[in-house]
């Protein structure tokens, strides 16, 4: 499987450029990429799991609203996740997350992420390969 994430460099903002062979890998990969911005998820255990149920009028908006409503849950919750589980169905997601609650000393926090944004939100097919770009207000 192919799969694969480059860091962009943006004036005031953070963003990404995920690869991946499908879609449903492509927003876990994406989901991983937001928090690799945030804490060092090499550190973060599997103890809590959420899941998630949303739709979009398409698949960019469905990108938008999985990362947002993780981004929710952490700022709500103060959780951070590791690891995904992605299922999509047209402009449906079932997705579950597992992480942790978050401990400063050991997660090492890196990057406050405010929200996702719209702009240059992106997601496409390219020759076989899904590939999505993501920037996010810090």
């Amino acid at each position: 499987m192919k799969m694969g994430r480059r860091f962009l460099e943006l004036e005031a903002d953070v963003g990404f450029e995920v690869w991946a062979d499908d879609l449903d890998s492509l927003f876990e990969e994406a989901a991983l990429s937001m928090y690799e911005i945030m804490v060092d998820v090499e550190k973060v255990g599997r103890s809590t799991e959420r899941s998630i149920s949303i739709s979009a009028p398409d698949i960019e908006m469905l990108l938008h609203h999985w990362l947002s409503e993780l981004l929710f849950i952490t700022d709500v919750e103060k959780i951070v996740f590791s690891d995904f589980d992605v299922k999509i169905s047209g402009n449906d997601l079932e997705g579950r997350a597992w992480g942790e609650f978050i401990d400063v000393e050991k997660h090492n926090p890196k990057t406050e992420i405010k929200a996702v944004t719209y702009h240059k939100l992106s997601v496409r097919e390219e020759g076989g390969i899904w590939r999505c770009t993501v920037v996010l207000d810090i």
